[in-house]
């Protein structure tokens, strides 16, 4: 319930309409809205009162039900006919069940008995104000997200249940169409214009590009697309399901082909140094995922730990990348000393070798140097992790032992990396070799001796990385499984205490 002095100051902006028959309570109670109106309008009847209502359109109307020439109930429908978002309240003596049911009918504000209380009216006109109020705010939104909706340079279609509702300005004016209407009549669906491309979003046999998009809620999709002069234009397609309804969804295109990115996607350039090392495009791939909102993820190792969690790209300088991310990740970056940002705009893993700046207040960190790589570590199909430093491994090559120097980098469960300070004579790939290993595992240390096969070799500044294939027994490799697993929770247990 609103007291008189609150309904004084909410209501000073608004106008009400008074039609009422009798004289005496017609004048009551036209002194009394004055007091919490500025502007109170008066009819003696029906007719008078709607007269007065299309003169003025007050915002609240106060009829009584039974008058002269037009009763309340029929200046009700005619008001409401005129406009609907007019608040209605109805004072009458009658308790008839037919008049209540008509003002339900014609969707009255407030229903009244006379004789009408003065909180009651108050209470009822501090309620049709608010709720005035809510519409007003609710309409401007509303006006606000349609100017959004129009004016945004990306192309975008809302969908209803799987099904387009309606566009923009920038899509009609991109398929040269007038509505929604006629963009399904001239092209049918938006899936016939996606065009093929190794790594793009387009209809597939196994499955349609509406299904793939639908099914990821904010992914980014890279698409071609012919406009209405036949030229090709390269698109992100976000999709976003609207919180409030499900049934409603957003699809929006961000034209990207100023930025010159599709050579980044075209198999035989790619492979190339020119396009791993093209920063221009890595930067300007960076600018379109910062506008699009879309997250990316940091990955890296703390001794084989894999670390990854999601980032958001935050600033894109002529070098420089900033991200926020939280701490964990900021924690094993600054282990590293370098990241790698994934993301499902990007057609390779970006690998970043040196950090610009960390801030763990604000979550973010910097990045430079940044380049493209073909292969990544996160496409490892093992674990493999760093072992205890109180580790020891022999290396023995047609029964000779090896004397130099040589650590364990990591293992893994098929294969170890060594590095050694020389090459064993007659070391090849392919060669094969015993290697003999002490681990730290608890109390009591795991020996291991195993066949193995070289597979690759590296030379290091001031030494040489040997990666052997292990041709393990069914036995040791359960061995080597436990202690994998234990080495992993100590390695957690170090990371968190870092």
């Amino acid at each position: 319930m609103s007291a008189p002095k609150e309904l004084q100051e909410e209501a000073k902006d608004f106008t009400v309409l008074y039609a009422e028959d009798n004289d005496a309570l017609r004048n009551n109670a036209a002194k009394l809205l004055k007091k919490f109106f500025h502007h109170v309008y008066v009819a003696a009847d029906g007719k008078e009162g709607y007269e007065l209502f299309k003169k003025h359109r007050p915002q609240i109307v106060i009829t009584d039900v039974k008058m002269p020439h037009i009763s309340g109930l029929k200046l009700s429908t005619l008001i409401h006919q005129s406009n609907p978002k007019t608040k209605i309240i109805i004072m009458t003596a009658f308790d008839d069940k037919d008049y209540l049911y008509k003002a339900i009918e014609l969707e009255i504000f407030r229903y009244l008995k006379k004789p009408v209380t003065l909180s009651a009216l108050t209470e009822a006109l501090h309620d049709a104000i608010v709720k005035i109020g809510k519409e007003k705010e609710l309409e401007l939104f509303h006006d606000y997200m349609r100017n959004i909706f129009d004016y945004q340079s990306s192309l975008i279609v809302m969908f209803k249940n799987g099904e387009m509702l309606l566009s923009n300005q920038p899509f009609k004016e991109f398929f040269e169409v007038e509505n929604i209407d006629e963009f399904k009549d001239r092209y049918g669906d938006i899936g016939h214009l996606l065009l093929e491309h190794d790594g793009f979003l387009y209809n597939q046999q196994d499955r349609n590009w509406y299904e793939e998009i639908s099914a990821n809620d904010q992914k980014l999709y890279h698409a071609k697309i012919k406009n209405s002069n036949a030229e090709i234009r390269h698109f992100f397609l976000k999709y976003q399901r609207v919180p409030e309804d499900d049934s409603l969804a957003i699809l929006s295109f961000d034209d990207v082909t100023e930025l010159n990115l599709l050579k980044l996607f075209d198999n035989k350039k790619t492979k190339s140094d020119e396009i791993e090392q093209d920063t221009k495009a890595i930067f300007n791939l960076l600018e379109a995922v910062h506008r699009n909102g879309a997250k990316v993820q940091l990955h890296n190792y703390y001794k084989g730990l894999s670390i990854t969690n999601n980032a958001f790209v935050v600033d894109v300088g002529e070098d420089t990348v900033s991200l926020k991310t939280n701490f964990t990740q900021q924690k094993a970056i600054r282990f590293e000393q370098q990241t790698i940002i994934l993301s499902d705009a990007f057609p390779y893993a970006l690998l970043c070798k040196q950090i610009y700046n960390m801030n763990l207040e604000k979550q973010s960190v910097s990045l430079r140097n940044l380049r493209f790589i073909p292969s990544s570590p996160i496409d490892r199909e093992t674990i493999r992790l760093v072992p205890e430093d109180k580790h020891t491994v022999s290396l023995f090559l047609e029964d000779s032992k090896y004397q130099g120097m040589t650590r364990i980098e990591d293992i893994s469960l098929d294969a170890v990396r060594l590095r050694v300070d020389a090459l064993p004579p007659g070391l090849e790939i392919d060669s094969e070799l015993y290697v003999d290993m002490v681990l730290e595992m608890d109390k009591a240390p795991l020996i291991l001796n195993a066949k193995a096969r070289l597979f690759k070799k590296f030379e290091n500044k001031h030494s040489f990385t040997l990666i052997l294939l292990f041709d393990f027994k069914e036995s040791q490799r359960t061995d080597l499984i436990r202690y994998m697993t234990k080495r992993q929770m100590a390695i957690i247990r170090e990371f968190k205490g870092l």
